[in-house]
């Protein structure tokens, strides 16, 4: 007999459409992608289906850098870089909820461990970062390039420069977690050793799956470093990246949506892609303007990717979100301790400048209501 579907096409078009900060909006063509067949993790065909992800990747990230994939959250890589870096002590930069979390796992996991902490809306600056590494007490320095829970965007270029100029032995960790896929990061220009990202921000998939970037000088400074256990170590990834497989079973329709999504940047155009994400930022920022709200952020460190807008005009946050579910939009209600005094509203991934206006004018139409 022919196999139902759990959720028919009715049911999938009654669930709302996302604008949260992830998971994000994955169209149907998308999730479709995730349908393949199953193949084995052991055979010619997934070794040829890993080596075309990773090569589209690495295109993405502007990078040579060896690109690993697991099947798992980024929190995971957190661990990952952490374990097989720190050999003295780790600089986190702290200016948000996960900058904080990324932190407490260094210390959980035994490190010696400086913070270098903002006021939540605060972005990462290059004076700061300066006067805690010249104390010489570390020699790794962790950093989250796009605060998900603020909307804080911390360029790299200005820590990049820092840390060729003074600091070139110092390892460098990036979550990039809401900014992948989303905004131009040239890895190795700026000399990132270990960049991390999940699947459900700006690649436009479900969660469940993340990927990282391994500079060569981190893979070679990893094999020094003792008692890393299995799961995690990055030399057991790369005995297993030499044939194109993962160290365990992966989560092989991810891999298939990856390339789908792959093949879908291709054809709209990397620069074309970036140029979408800043446009998308830029109309959502002048909507919150004009409607007499300001940016959560300070100037000059805006996602673009996420805009968190300061709740000045005390909307009913809640109230806006009963109706927007009514009308198959779910919104975001700020994140934390800024629940309801900001909220963020996602245009990355599969976000089109037609799907976001779609969702301002709704947005519009019950604040008028």
């Amino acid at each position: 007999p022919e196999i139902q579907p759990i959720i028919n096409k009715e049911e999938m078009e009654s669930f709302p459409k996302l604008f949260i900060p992830g998971p994000t909006f994955v169209p149907n063509h998308v999730m479709q992608s995730l349908t393949s067949p199953q193949i084995g993790h052991r055979t010619a065909e997934f070794s040829e289906l890993m080596s075309t992800v990773v090569s589209g990747i690495q295109k993405v990230l502007y990078t040579n850098n060896h690109v690993y994939l697991a099947s798992h959250a980024a929190t995971g890589l957190w661990e990952m870089g952490i374990q097989n870096s720190v050999k003295k002590g780790i600089l986190h930069t702290v200016n948000g909820s996960f900058s904080s979390k990324w932190a407490s796992v260094s210390k959980d996991c035994g490190h010696e461990t400086g913070v270098l902490e903002y006021e939540w809306g605060k972005g990462v600056k290059a004076d700061d970062v300066d006067a805690q590494l010249s104390s010489g007490k570390y020699d790794v320095f962790a950093m989250v390039h796009n605060e998900t829970s603020t909307g804080v965007f911390s360029p790299l270029e200005p820590i990049s420069e820092l840390l060729k100029d003074k600091y070139p032995h110092i390892i460098w960790l990036v979550d990039a977690v809401s900014s992948m896929a989303g905004v131009k990061i040239e890895t190795d220009n700026l000399g990132i050793d270990f960049l991390l990202s999940s699947t459900q921000k700006a690649w436009g998939l479900p969660a469940g799956f993340s990927v990282c970037a391994v500079s060569d000088r981190l893979i070679e400074l990893s094999k020094s470093i003792p008692n890393k256990g299995y799961f995690l170590d990055i030399n057991v990834y790369e005995k297993y990246y030499k044939k194109m497989q993962t160290p365990s079973t992966p989560s092989i329709p991810h891999l298939f949506g990856l390339k789908y999504v792959l093949e879908q940047i291709e054809e709209e155009g990397l620069e074309n892609r970036w140029v979408r994400h800043i446009e998308n930022a830029e109309y959502t920022r002048n909507w919150a303007k004009d409607r007499g709200q300001s940016l959560f952020p300070e100037e000059g460190f805006e996602s673009p990717t996420i805009t968190c807008i300061q709740n000045d005009m005390e909307w009913d946050i809640n109230g806006i979100n009963d109706q927007l579910l009514e009308r198959g939009f779910r919104m975001d209600r700020g994140y934390g301790k800024l629940r309801g005094k900001a909220f963020r509203i996602a245009h990355m991934g599969n976000v089109m400048k037609e799907d976001l206006t779609e969702y301002l004018n709704n947005f519009d139409e019950v604040l008028n209501g």
